[in-house]
């Protein structure tokens, strides 16, 4: 995918209607413009959530949060939860296929991690906006997922939006399936798990 005003004319040539020229941003075409543009950040992210793609994944090492640790499971420490992040998929130091336990939590900070590991290292899926970096699979799944939206604000048919939404549903199901088979099960130790489990530790995480 080339750009996003290539996303949004795909959804719209599925509602039968209207198309952004190729060199106007959705911004400067009017009130469908700002529609789409207004619509797609929720779209994106919730695509994102369904799944840990490889596209997207992203490791930090957390930033702790000074205070008290809200009680919650009995987690002694908590970490800032980067900004891009959609959805946590495993903290390093995992052994055995299982990543050490921690909560996400709201606060007046923004999002934060509870755990007991020190450091955290928070491997996540990140708010990946770059058309160029979607797998077609995913782009086309978004482009359904777009046309649902808008069937709803542009045509108010509740019929034909249940037809996008279930075709968002299935494009994306093969999406991640197709993920899940491009990714190596074992991927390398990063230089923190090589460091505290040696060269021959398991790495692995829940997906």
């Amino acid at each position: 995918m080339q750009s996003t005003v290539q996303l949004f004319n795909i959804a719209l040539a599925r509602l039968g209607g209207d198309q952004f020229l190729p060199l106007v941003s959705p911004q400067e075409a009017g009130a469908l413009g700002a529609l789409c543009g207004n619509v797609f950040p929720h779209v994106l992210d919730r695509a994102l959530q369904a799944h840990a793609w490889a596209f997207a994944l992203r490791t930090a090492t957390l930033a702790p949060v000074a205070g008290a640790v809200p009680p919650a499971g009995g987690f002694r420490r908590r970490y800032m939860v980067p900004a891009d992040c959609v959805r946590p998929v495993a903290l390093e130091g995992w052994r055995a296929n299982r990543s050490p336990a921690y909560a996400v939590r709201g606060s007046a900070e923004g999002a934060v991690l509870l755990c007991d590991e020190n450091p955290a290292v928070l491997a996540y899926v990140a708010r990946e906006s770059d058309p160029k970096r979607w797998p077609a699979g995913f782009a086309d799944a978004l482009a359904w997922g777009l046309a649902a939206e808008l069937a709803t604000a542009r045509i108010n048919d509740p019929q034909r939006q249940q037809y996008y939404v279930r075709m968002y549903r299935e494009v994306l199901g093969e999406a991640a399936a197709q993920d899940m088979r491009e990714v190596n099960p074992r991927p390398a130790l990063s230089a923190w798990n090589t460091a505290r489990f040696g060269e021959c530790g398991e790495a692995g995480g829940e997906r």
